[in-house]
């Protein structure tokens, strides 16, 4: 790894604009808050450019938790989470470590640390434990579009976000995974795989030995293959559907192949009538909010908290 330091006080607002191009070849952008001479709406948005225009990660090193509070809390709402704090050579090493590790802190991390310094930011950061390791969740969909990949996705954002090691697996032939870092530049794109917001997301091909808290698999549409594989290797499945007139009787099909305590069904695009309606009809069904960012874990927190209760415990 090559490394740049800069010494002395700094405008990271000017730096930004006058500066990083000739080092946008760098991963990471490190920067030491006590070095800046900038106000903190400054600092927001040189953040906020600089997230436009460069995909480095950025690293923030905040010694003093209590009085950078609500600069704090922005950052992690510009989703910047990488934040190290600590004073310790030891445990600063292993922050340091774990910010420039391919999945980097999540939010629940840095938001854990205002916590634990006793800030009044409002951040309540409840704690989990996960039952197992390498807990498998299958995603179907009865047919294309219905919102599979965007439910998968945000299904491993959320786990994430709680503190779990988690996996994305396209285990489909769309090819849509490797048309995400032309649109989020930030992704980390290695030989195989990608990782982004502390998901790390792999083709089904791909080589990985490494062990997750769960594995999401986004198997496309459904197929007799598909239930074959959801009965004998994976511990919950969620069917995605919709509810038109024109589009239920291939729900109705597919239903009927799945064991009845097996599938999970999520209907996207529903008026609160039909809600009543199809919960009167059918067993274990939610209904998804829109959610137009693939990387939203808690748009659906609701869905995925009653889900993942046999598998994830609240400390």
């Amino acid at each position: 790894m090559i490394i740049k330091k800069l010494s002395g006080t700094f405008s990271l607002k000017q730096f930004v604009i006058y500066d990083m191009r000739s080092l946008n070849h760098y991963s990471y952008l490190t920067i030491d808050i006590k070095a800046l001479k900038d106000t903190e709406s400054d600092i927001l948005e040189a953040v906020i450019a600089f997230n436009k225009m460069f995909s480095s990660r950025v690293i923030f090193y905040i010694e003093d938790v209590k009085n950078n509070q609500e600069l704090i809390v922005k950052l992690i709402e510009e989703g910047i989470y990488n934040i190290v704090t600590s004073e310790e050579v030891e445990t600063l090493k292993n922050e340091i470590l774990k910010a420039t590790s391919d999945l980097g802190m999540n939010k629940r991390e840095i938001k854990a640390k205002l916590v634990n310094n006793e800030g009044t930011a409002g951040c309540s950061v409840p704690e989990y434990s996960f039952v197992n390791k390498n807990t498998k969740i299958a995603i179907t969909g009865v047919e294309c579009k219905v919102g599979t990949t965007t439910m998968a996705i945000n299904l491993a954002n959320y786990l994430a976000s709680i503190g779990a090691t988690v996996c994305y697996v396209e285990a489909n032939d769309h090819g849509h995974l490797m048309q995400l870092p032309k649109r989020y530049e930030r992704m980390t794109v290695n030989t195989d795989s990608l990782t982004y917001y502390g998901v790390k997301y792999l083709t089904l091909n791909a080589e990985c030995h490494e062990d997750f808290d769960f594995i999401v698999y986004d198997m496309g549409v459904v197929d007799t293959k598909i239930i074959n594989a959801i009965r004998s290797k994976c511990e919950l499945a969620v069917l995605c559907a919709t509810a038109k007139p024109y589009e239920i009787d291939a729900y109705e099909r597919t239903i009927h192949l799945f064991d009845s305590d097996t599938i999970n069904t999520i209907f996207s695009f529903i008026s609160e009538p039909e809600k009543v309606k199809l919960q009167n009809k059918y067993d274990q069904v939610y209904f998804s909010e829109y959610a137009p960012d693939l990387f939203d874990g808690e748009k659906n927190q609701t869905i995925w908290e009653s889900l993942l209760i046999p598998y994830v415990i609240k400390i």
